[in-house]
């Protein structure tokens, strides 16, 4: 049989080699089973929560897989490799199985199944242990950390400010202390006192960015310049005082992913750590006043959602960065125009574009593109008749399986008469005999399943042709009514239609500046596809080159 292997470090676990273990010990039970794998059916994740299911590509990759017959085995170590949630635990491995394709533990060389509520019962109840073991060491590292916030220590993560100093006992280290960077404090101090005096935050940025100012550190996400998002949550951290607040949020799951929650201001851990105050009380509280009188009432904390069509999707071409909507001028009329939000708030050493343009003339570009590029009845003829060929195709595949398929199911139900006769006949133990006959009878169950389907293949093809017709008119109707109706409300649209951001690129043009905008517009992604097909893309891309 062709086996896949899955592995997976969690992030709970620090061995590094954890993964190469697992793959070397699946390689060596699968060659002892007799099977086959191949480097292209290697599943390895990368160091990933257990409870995260969301956002596991590689996981998702291999139930692809499954459901394509890429294999018809999948090994792991155990229960706990899947996943550290009972409920969706459960329902991954009924994926799998029901994909037609077998699961084995290497590591006790058991075949999981969900044959009877039994089995059903097991694989819960392994679950359940997988999840309680995870609850366990998720309270015992919470304890942990609760112990070094009480002592004041460092909990993890870095401050700008402060330097993470590191404490030995020999050679080995105990702890992590803060420690004020004076390079640091003196940005920091300098940032509350312009705050304090009646500065902006975007003011603030600029004069950072422009004096060539380091920020803070910020992984990969960071584009190595001081925003206004850094300035507003500097401005509120009480450590620049001189208190340490710690266990504010909470890092919990939600719909399958991580997410971090608010904790009720009683769970909050403070101390006093006046060796760290960088900025006195009466500009700390100074500041504190200033923000509260700058709220406006009614404000959603998580800020306004998206009011334009390119919020959120279009980016600047310079760097990067996204593009807002901003006050501009047409004649003497005041207008809505887009334009580079790190160029607006960060400044022209960040990024030079200082091109806007209106929102209704970007807008109405995109919109007169999208009619005659992507829902023209052309392109959506092509990509039907395309969609036909790939089911016409799976088509001829079941075609040529029929006799092979036939010929074992006629084999093994001569081995399962066979089997019965012996059992009537023998005086011995029974059991061996009914395993085999119960072996036999599943697979047997599964060929003419696939059987059914594959004779009922021409049919389906017809039948899914059609339905894939009549819902992508359905679905081209409701994006010609959204664009319609308002081009500022269709950004869920163009988020269909558009695989990846729009790139604004400031350019020359015999009427002036101009942005041109380029993207890939993929016009599978209005079909639904159900069953076992998958979902399907057009044979091209389109990459409209915008000038409004």
């Amino acid at each position: 049989m062709r086996a896949a292997i899955h592995a997976r470090r969690s992030t709970e676990e620090h061995q590094a080699a954890s993964v190469e273990v697992q793959l070397a010990e699946a390689k060596r039970f699968i060659e002892a089973q007799g099977w086959t794998w191949s480097a292209e059916h290697i599943y390895a994740e990368a160091p990933i929560s257990r409870a995260e299911f969301k956002k596991r590509p590689t996981l998702l990759k291999l139930l692809n897989a499954a459901e394509e017959k890429a294999f018809d085995v999948i090994v792991t170590r155990d229960e706990s490799r899947l996943g550290g949630d009972m409920i969706r635990t459960c329902l991954l491995i009924q994926d799998m199985l029901d994909a037609g394709v077998q699961l084995y533990y290497y590591i006790s060389g058991e075949r999981v199944r969900l044959d009877d509520a039994t089995a059903k019962f097991m694989v819960a109840a392994k679950t359940f242990a997988a999840e309680l073991e995870r609850e366990k060491i998720s309270s015992r590292t919470h304890e942990h950390l609760l112990t070094k916030a009480r002592r004041g220590l460092n909990v993890g993560g870095r401050v700008f400010g402060y330097d993470n100093v590191e404490r030995h006992n020999g050679e080995y280290r105990t702890h992590v202390e803060y420690a004020i960077n004076e390079v640091q404090a003196d940005i920091v101090r300098r940032i509350f006192e312009q705050y304090g005096a009646g500065l902006g935050l975007r003011a603030i940025a600029k004069d950072l960015n422009q004096r060539g100012v380091l920020p803070p550190r910020a992984g990969r996400r960071g584009t190595g310049s001081w925003s206004t998002s850094a300035l507003h949550a500097m401005l509120r951290r009480e450590r620049y005082r001189g208190v340490i607040v710690w266990n504010q949020r909470e890092k919990t799951y939600r719909k399958g992913t991580k997410v971090r929650i608010q904790r009720d201001a009683s769970d909050w851990i403070r101390v006093d750590a006046p060796d760290l105050r960088i900025v006195s009380d009466d500009l700390w509280f100074g500041v504190q006043r200033r923000i509260k009188t700058n709220l406006t009432p009614g404000a959603p904390a998580g800020g306004r959602p998206p009011r334009y069509l390119l919020s959120g999707i279009a980016r600047c071409a310079e760097c990067g960065g996204p593009m807002t909507a901003i006050n501009g001028k047409v004649g003497s009329a005041t207008v809505k125009a887009y334009t580079c939000a790190y160029h607006r708030d960060r400044g022209a050493t960040v990024c030079g574009s200082s091109l806007r343009r209106p929102v209704e003339s970007l807008n109405r570009t995109i919109v007169s593109w999208i009619r005659e590029n992507v829902l023209s009845t052309k392109v959506i003829a092509e990509t039907l008749r395309h969609v036909r060929q790939l089911l016409g195709a799976r088509n001829q595949v079941a075609d040529t399986e029929l006799p092979q398929l036939r010929q074992d199911a006629d084999r093994l139900r001569g081995e399962i008469d066979r089997l019965v006769q012996a059992l009537a006949t023998s005086t011995d133990s029974p059991q061996a005999v009914v395993e085999a006959i119960a072996t036999r009878q599943q697979r047997l169950t599964a060929l003419e399943a696939r059987l059914r389907a594959a004779q009922a293949a021409p049919e389906a093809v017809s039948l899914q042709a059609r339905r894939l017709e009549s819902d992508a008119h359905r679905r081209l109707n409701d994006l010609s009514g959204m664009l319609d109706k308002n081009p500022d409300e269709a950004q869920s649209a163009i988020l269909s239609l558009f695989d990846g951001p729009l790139v604004c690129t400031p350019v020359e043009t015999s009427e002036g500046p101009r942005f041109q905008i380029q993207g890939t517009a993929v016009i599978g992604r209005i079909f639904t596809v159900e069953s076992s097909v998958s979902n399907s893309a057009s044979p091209r891309g389109f990459e409209p080159l915008l000038q409004p």
